[in-house]
């Protein structure tokens, strides 16, 4: 017994804002629809098609055009398909709603987003985007952005972004971020901010803008301090900075009286600091 709590105590905790993940595929689209996996087949039934999955397989080329066939689409998952731009015929789907892009190195998205007004989740992985353009503003709908081993240099957000009323969720992971838009303050409903693996040196000052936000991770940057405006969001439940460079939190940190979880581990934190931060926040669970 007394192994096994070893075993259980190094674990690695982790935490996550989002409710339990739940497969797209039995999220949107009508229940018990088929999950079309060729793209052939997908085309030549185009008016029933609600849910495709293309995963691990090269498109052909002719066949490409032809995605603007598949206007009842409502999911659609492109994995590994040797691609490197989208087609522009993509946004003729006009009841997307999901769409993930995993392992294809594409350099850009197709600009007329006008028709992706249904748009609600849009997932980005292994890219090679240098900024997203202006015209994303028109995924009005759009709740989660999620762009993931991003393989450019750096990575900009349009200035529009921040007026996207409706965004709930923005996760960076392994994408190096070069600035934040001043529109970032703007967002009214977003709720979760993940930057991991973004190689900031300093706290971008238009997050501490953010009221909405309830959990925001910062792991695994540069950071050396935290500016005292971050403890402004009043509404942090979650706050993770495990991996810096920290060694001192400011007792504005007090002021956090929604904190639930503060994440310092692989930090310069000293014990003297760390019992200093439980006595100011006596309710919060405090990992070090």
């Amino acid at each position: 017994m007394k192994y096994f709590f070893i075993i259980i105590f190094c674990f690695p905790v982790n935490f996550s804002f989002s409710q339990e993940e739940i497969d797209p595929f039995q999220k949107y689209g009508p229940p018990n629809s088929l999950i079309y996996s060729n793209l052939k087949d997908a085309i030549k039934e185009y008016k029933q098609v609600y849910k495709l999955k293309l995963d691990f397989q090269t498109l052909d080329p002719k066949l490409l055009p032809k995605f603007g066939k598949l206007t009842e689409t409502q999911v659609l998952q492109l994995t590994s398909n040797g691609l490197t731009q989208l087609p522009n015929e993509i946004v003729s789907m006009k009841n997307l709603i999901y769409f993930n892009c995993v392992g294809n190195e594409i350099t850009s998205l197709p600009v007329n987003y006008s028709n992706w007004e249904q748009l609600t989740e849009l997932h980005l992985h292994g890219t090679k985007l240098d900024s997203l353009t202006s015209e994303i503003a028109y995924m009005g709908r759009l709740k989660i952005l999620e762009i993931q081993n991003n393989k450019t240099d750096t990575f900009y957000f349009p200035n529009s972004i921040g007026y996207m009323a409706n965004l709930n969720e923005i996760v960076l992971f392994n994408t190096k971020l070069d600035t934040l838009p001043k529109s970032f303050s703007e967002f009214k409903k977003l709720k979760s901010l993940t930057l991991v693996m973004c190689k900031l040196n300093a706290l971008p000052k238009t997050i501490t803008k953010i009221n909405s936000l309830e959990y925001l991770s910062l792991e695994n940057n540069n950071l050396i301090e935290i500016p005292k405006s971050l403890y402004k969001l009043k509404n942090l439940k979650i706050l993770s900075l495990r991996n810096n460079n920290l060694s001192y939190l400011s007792d504005y940190i007090c002021l956090l009286k929604n904190l639930e979880i503060l994440d310092l581990r692989g930090n310069k934190f000293k014990e003297y600091d760390i019992a200093i931060l439980k006595a100011l926040l006596p309710k919060c669970r405090i990992y070090y």
